[in-house]
């Protein structure tokens, strides 16, 4: 995939992520159900695609990148039943830090001026949500979100390792050990409501589709790349929330956005131009 190609899918994708934590708060479920039921759908959803796929290989990154995104999806569905959206979504975005410390050693891929820069305003961003979310959620909540950062991270690399591959083997892989994993807590959990079916088949459709293009997707970007273009989730996820529930985000919060916002649009600009 070309790497223009590459960028604009990523940023595609990251607008449907956004919807996540709005449809996870509008399911009845306990987190560790709402995971488990979500990759099972997402799991079926994908296996047509797998069966068709010339490239079936299960590989050690392959593997590794099944655990670390199944990893994620509890980590991230689950702090965010237990935190506030923004608390959840913010800390899955520390992710860039651990992947520009990483990348280099394992993938030897160089990280540009343009990059840390990036980084340092992104940072400085997640600071002021930080500052703004301090009263919200419960602290194990808060806890558990910190691995949010380090499972994504951990998605990106083993991905990138796959880029002469099917990385798309990854997300299947993943959604099949974490639909196992939770089916006799959705056995035990009963049938949700009608609305949360409606939110839960929404999620599992979205999470197929969504993780199929970030997996092809990132053949043609950077391990860095993969984790600093989808920050427009986290940017637009409290908008979806505002104008679904009207819960307004506080003026950090609104600040933190606009700075991270601009960095990521300069970086997808910057991505999108020939190196010299």
């Amino acid at each position: 995939m070309s790497h223009k190609k590459a960028v604009l899918i990523t940023c595609a994708v990251a607008l449907m992520w956004s919807l996540a934590g709005l449809n996870i708060k509008m399911i009845h479920w306990s987190g560790a159900a709402i995971a488990g039921g979500r990759s099972l759908i997402a799991a079926a959803l994908l296996t047509p695609l797998v069966l068709r796929s010339p490239c079936r290989r299960v590989t050690a990154p392959v593997i590794g990148g099944a655990v670390c995104y199944a990893a994620f999806n509890y980590c991230f569905i689950v702090s965010t039943k237990l935190t506030t959206s923004a608390n959840a979504i913010m800390l899955q975005y520390t992710a860039p830090i651990y992947v520009a410390l990483l990348s280099w050693v394992f993938l030897r891929e160089r990280i540009r001026r343009s990059d840390l820069l990036c980084m340092a305003f992104v940072f400085g961003g997640m600071v002021l949500f930080f500052l703004d979310e301090t009263g919200g959620g419960t602290p194990i909540g808060n806890l558990i979100a910190v691995f949010n950062g380090v499972t994504f991270a951990g998605i990106s690399i083993f991905l990138r390792l796959q880029k002469d591959g099917n990385p798309v083997m990854s997300m299947y892989l993943g959604n099949l050990l974490s639909a196992l994993i939770g089916l006799p807590i959705i056995l035990s959990a009963g049938l949700p409501d009608g609305a949360s079916l409606f939110f839960l088949l929404l999620a599992g459709g979205l999470s197929a589709l969504t993780y199929a293009l970030y997996a092809r997707a990132s053949t043609g970007l950077t391990a860095l790349e993969t984790v600093l273009l989808p920050i427009i989730d986290p940017v637009m996820n409290p908008v979806w929330v505002f104008l679904t529930l009207g819960e307004r985000p506080g003026a950090l919060s609104l600040l933190g956005a606009a700075v991270v916002l601009s960095a990521v649009t300069a970086r997808v600009l910057s991505a999108m131009q020939p190196e010299g």
